[in-house]
Order: C-alpha cells, then structure tokens, then sequence
C-alpha cells in the first residue's frame, strides 16, 4: 500500500479511535469512561472523559488515557483537553492540548491545535521532547471540522438533527485535514458489558477524491449510538491507528440503564 494511503489510514483511524459519551453527573461535570480491547479482548488501554460548561455555549473536554497504543513503545498515558462550542447545528473545536508521557511519567511530547474560524485556519503545533523537535502546520477548512475529542459528540449530533449523511473535515494528530462521509447505516441491537441495547449504526468513510478506489483495502470503521435520546455512544470496531495496527473494539463501560446526561439542546441565548 502507497505511502499516501498509508497516512490516510493513520488519519482516520485515529479519528475514531476515542469517541466520548456522556454519563455519570457529578455538579456540572458530565463523566464517563472506555475500554479498548484487541480482537482477542485483551486490554489495550482505557480512558476516562470529563466535560465541563466553562461558559456560555462554550464547554472542555478532558481525556485521560493509560495503557498499550500503536506507534508508542511501551505503555504511555496522556491528558487532552479541548475547549468547544455547541452551535445548534454542529460542534466548533476552539483549541486542543494533549500531553503525552511514559511509563515513568515522564513527558514525550506535546500536541496543540488553534481554530480560527474567521480565517478559516487551524493551526497545529507537536513538539518531541525526545527529540527536542517542534513542527507547525496551518490548514485551511471549508466544511464544519472536528478533532478526535469531539467525535463521539459529532456522531450524537449527526443523530439528534436526524441527518442521514453529512460531510464533515476533521484535524488529525499527524496532523492533516481529512473530508469525511458520515452515513446513517441502519438500527440493530448489540451487546455492550453484558447487555442488549438498541443502537443506530453508524458508518464514518474517507473520501479519497481519484483514489477512492483503494477504500476496498481499508476495513470499515463503525460507530454505534443509543437510539434513546440523548443517542449516546457505545461502540467501535476498526482499526486502531495505522493500517499495520490491530483491529480493536472500543466498548463504553456505562452500565446503567439512563448512561448519558445531555448537553443543552439549543445555545443559550
């Protein structure tokens, strides 16, 4: 497989590979938490995510994850935050700040975003503290734009304004800016820790341009939601990252009937 298919891959997979519901309210912090296990159901690692209104329409995301991820030797961990804001129609990443560190704790490297949305312009900023390198990058978007934080929270709304497909963009950690297809697939149930639920499928696909061709070479990645309102996200199966990565399943370790507390429905005014 070509170099350029290869980091596509990466891209994508990658913007799945995270995707955070909301459940579990304590004050005015929505929590909950994912586990990733490989085709075998071994454990690869786990995360937990808090949102947090910080003001007005604006709220944070914090994901923290710990344990085994391809392209790290070796266990790792992060903290990454990203302030956001809910529109009526869509979501708006404002910035990201992830932190990545060892297994002794020690940091690694650094990965920064900032949205502007009057230009149409996201910068991304990655510093190697190994290799005490830092590279930036500015990209131009046209389409409503997404980064990994936000993807379980674009599948919810992708469901409750009852669209069947949209196309969307969505910054990677590599990073690149990447056009992606989001498409209703149907309603099925599913099993998620021991127990069947309702869920609507959810098909997340690259689109190539003049290479859309080789989509027969990349496992599909789903994503599944709740059909009760407020459609929180359950499931995932593809690949990890790369396409040399290995197949997982990210399964949401909510295990009660009511799993999700929703964020407002419209703005505030």
């Amino acid at each position: 497989m070509n170099k350029l298919l290869r980091v596509f891959v990466f891209a994508v997979c990658l913007f799945y590979a995270v995707s955070p519901a909301h459940s579990g309210l304590e004050g005015d912090v929505y929590k909950t938490s994912y586990v990733c296990n490989d085709s075998d159901g071994n454990k690869r690692w786990q995360a937990t995510v808090e949102i947090r209104l910080k003001e007005g329409n604006i709220y944070t995301i914090t994901e923290k994850m710990n344990g085994l991820y391809s392209g790290f030797d070796g266990r790792i961990s992060w903290v990454a935050t990203s302030d956001f804001e809910r529109t009526k129609d869509f979501l708006k990443p404002l910035n990201m700040d992830q932190r990545i560190f060892d297994s002794g704790g020690k940091p690694i490297a650094v990965s920064k975003q900032e949205f502007n949305y009057t230009e149409k312009i996201v910068t991304c900023v990655y510093e190697d503290l190994v290799k005490n390198t830092v590279s930036k990058k500015e990209f131009v978007f046209s389409k409503d734009i997404i980064n990994r934080l936000l993807q379980g929270l674009c599948g919810q709304k992708f469901i409750e304004t009852g669209l069947i497909s949209k196309e969307i963009q969505v910054i990677s950690p590599e990073p690149a800016l990447y056009d992606i297809r989001i498409t209703m697939v149907g309603m099925e149930e599913i099993e998620v820790n021991g127990r069947m639920r309702k869920a609507y499928k959810l098909y997340f696909d690259p689109m190539l341009g003049i290479l859309n061709f080789v989509k027969i070479f990349i496992p599909k990645s789903i994503v599944w939601h709740s059909t009760e309102p407020i459609f929180e996200w359950l499931k995932y199966d593809g690949l990890e990252s790369s396409v040399s990565s290995p197949r997982v399943v990210i399964i949401s370790l909510d295990e009660s009937m009511t799993t999700s507390i929703p964020l407002p429905q419209e703005p505030a005014p």
